[in-house]
C-alpha cells in the first residue's frame, strides 16, 4: 500500500542539527536513523523567521491525536540533546516525534518506525507556542559566560 505523505517544512538550522543527528545514528544503526534521514531529503527547507506558524517545528508545542485514541496530547517537539522536561516533551527521535516534524495542523501522518499496524498515524491538531532562545545546546556558552571569559 503506497501513502501519499503530507509535504513538510523544516528551517535549516533544524535540518543541519538533525542530519548530523542522524548520520551519526546510523552508524550506531539506530532503528529510526534511516527513516529520520528520509524525513530530511523530502523536507522543504526555509529560514527560522519564514516558518508558517503551524508548522511543526523543533522547541514547539503540538497537540496530537495517536491512531484512534480519544484524547489528545500536547507536548514539546525536542531534539533528543536538548531533554529538560521529560513529561512535557516528545523526541523528534521517537516513532511519533519523526512523524509530527515539519507537518501542518490538520495533517494525518503515518507513524514512521513504528512496529504495529501498517494503519497507525498521528494527527496534528494544534501548533504552538513555539520556545525561542530557551535552549542553549550544551557545547554554546550562555553569552552571560562569554563576557566573563573575556575579563
Amino acid at each position: 500500500m503506497i501513502v501519499d505523505l503530507p509535504a513538510i517544512t523544516v528551517t535549516v538550522r533544524d535540518h543541519r542539527r538533525l542530519l548530523h543527528t542522524a548520520e551519526r545514528l546510523a552508524e550506531q544503526a539506530h532503528p529510526l536513523a534511516a527513516h529520520l534521514l528520509h524525513e530530511l531529503r523530502r523536507a522543504r527547507l526555509c529560514a527560522p523567521d519564514e516558518l508558517p506558524d503551524d508548522v511543526v517545528a523543533l522547541d514547539t508545542f503540538v497537540t496530537y491525536r495517536l491512531g484512534d485514541e480519544d484524547t489528545p496530547e500536547k507536548r514539546m517537539l525536542i531534539h533528543p540533546d536538548d531533554r529538560m522536561w521529560p513529561p512535557a516533551e516528545l523526541s523528534v527521535l521517537t516513532p511519533a516525534g519523526l512523524s509530527l516534524l515539519g507537518v501542518r495542523a490538520g495533517d494525518r501522518m503515518p507513524l514512521l518506525g513504528a512496529d504495529g499496524s501498517a494503519d497507525a498515524c498521528v494527527e496534528v491538531r494544534a501548533v504552538g507556542p513555539r520556545v525561542t532562545g530557551a535552549f542553549v545546546p550544551l557545547e554554546t556558552p550562555w553569552p552571560g559566560l562569554l563576557n566573563e571569559r573575556r575579563r
